[in-house]
């Protein structure tokens, strides 16, 4: 579906993607993750032919990215909101569906959208942050894109948009439409991504899942009854521990061993909550890694 080989791109001579591969799959949900500034807006405009590439090669569908038969196909989500003003919203998903091959039904829309008559009747210019932002997703979605390209998708959207948001991401995977798209919020991408790209300077840091980046790590949080902080502060292989009013939480890359100890102290499976460690947390462990690597390199 998506190939990426071996791409850079280079700006007034400052390099801003360095040698790039990856492929996505016809159906695949992929999320770009990374810090501000690594490259991941930059990465996107690439991916849609809007920026030309240094060096290397990108395919979509065996054509490049800027290739009018692609158009019918794609869908773009840009960062900011782009919609016509002295417009009202049924007017727009009107045209929308006037330009369309194969349109959604009213119903489909509404599904998506679930504005109320008067809000379908509002100018554009006077819906909130959010409301803008989901009208944007689903005028994307009306002529029924196989492959979608969403750059921050969910930016100004509240809690409860947000998660409706995830329901329809989710209904588009089991429709096999391809998704990739650009995302500050590791919550989102623990919600919906099947592979996760890790942009930092530039440079691809991994191509993973949420479950395979936490699990490399091997690294696991245990939160205990207090009554057990004797026990914890004797482990040589428990580390950032923190006490809280009736629990002691630490963290450990030995997880088998420290639960023998546990249950030679009596430790019953009801007393003990282990998690992995947090996709945010290994991410910024990764980003800090990456960045400690280039300080002693320089």
């Amino acid at each position: 579906m998506i190939t990426v080989e071996n791409i850079s791109k280079t700006i007034k001579g400052k390099t801003i993607l360095q040698d790039i591969s990856f492929e996505v799959a016809d159906g695949d949900c992929v999320a770009l993750i990374g810090p501000n500034g690594a490259g991941k807006t930059t990465l996107m405009s690439c991916l849609l032919g809007d920026l030309k590439i240094s060096k290397g090669k990108i395919v979509i569908n065996g054509l490049a990215p800027n290739s009018q038969r692609l158009k019918d196909s794609v869908a773009v989500l840009p960062q900011e909101n782009r919609l016509p003003e002295k417009l009202r919203v049924c007017e727009l998903i009107a045209f929308f569906k006037a330009i369309s091959k194969t349109p959604l039904t009213d119903k489909e829309i509404d599904y998506i959208l679930q504005f109320s008559k008067e809000q379908k009747n509002q100018l554009t210019e006077k819906l909130s942050g959010g409301q803008k932002r989901l009208l944007a997703f689903t005028l994307c979605l009306i002529s029924q894109p196989k492959i979608l390209f969403l750059d921050e998708p969910t930016a100004a959207m509240d809690t409860s948009t947000r998660q409706h948001f995830w329901q329809i991401i989710q209904s588009l995977k089991e429709k096999g439409v391809t998704i990739f798209y650009s995302s500050h919020y590791i919550e989102e991408v623990e919600h919906t991504a099947e592979r996760i790209l890790v942009l930092h300077r530039g440079k691809l840091l991994r191509d993973t899942t949420p479950y395979a980046m936490r699990e490399d790590e091997h690294e696991k949080q245990v939160t205990l009854p207090k009554t057990y902080l004797p026990f914890v502060n004797s482990l040589v292989n428990g580390y950032s521990i923190k006490v809280k009013n009736d629990s002691v939480t630490f963290m450990t890359k030995e997880i088998e061993s420290v639960w023998q100890k546990l249950q030679k102290q009596g430790c019953q499976i009801s007393d003990i909550e282990i998690q992995n460690k947090t996709l945010l947390n290994t991410l910024f462990d990764q980003t800090q890694e990456n960045e400690n690597d280039c300080i002693i390199k320089s």
